[in-house]
């Protein structure tokens, strides 16, 4: 069941304007891009991390506090860990993701940055 929930959110997730798909700079395996910064990643098939901003995390953190699908950071952090079981929590994961893809989009007459490859790609794996 939850490989056809990461399944189902990763097909979501590259529908979303802005968003690339490619490689992780926090792991093997692949990450969600916006605007050259890593949104979201998996950490198996049922956590996904996902990069809000302190800001957004600010003002939803009643909220998320409250979920029990939600892993706050401690002190400060533009990450979280959401945990899915089912199909509602695919739903609550793509609209964190469509926040955090929101706050990271390109302005207006902006081209957006693409992910890092190569060198630069294993470079900031060394530092994560």
């Amino acid at each position: 069941m939850t490989e056809a929930l990461r399944t189902r959110l990763a097909e979501q997730l590259r529908g979303l304007e802005g968003v690339v798909e490619s490689p992780s700079a926090f792991g093997p395996g692949g990450a969600f891009w916006c605007n050259g910064k890593e949104i979201a990643h998996f950490d198996s098939d049922s956590v996904v991390d996902l990069r809000l901003t302190r800001a957004v995390i600010r003002e939803l953190r009643a909220t998320l506090r409250d979920d029990a699908r939600v892993e706050l950071r401690r002190g400060t952090s533009d990450w979280l860990e959401v945990r899915m079981s089912s199909s509602d929590d695919v739903g609550f994961v793509f609209e964190l993701a469509e926040r955090a893809a929101a706050a990271h989009r390109a302005g207006a007459g902006e081209t957006p940055r693409l992910p890092p490859g190569g060198a630069d790609l294993e470079r900031r794996r060394r530092f994560h």
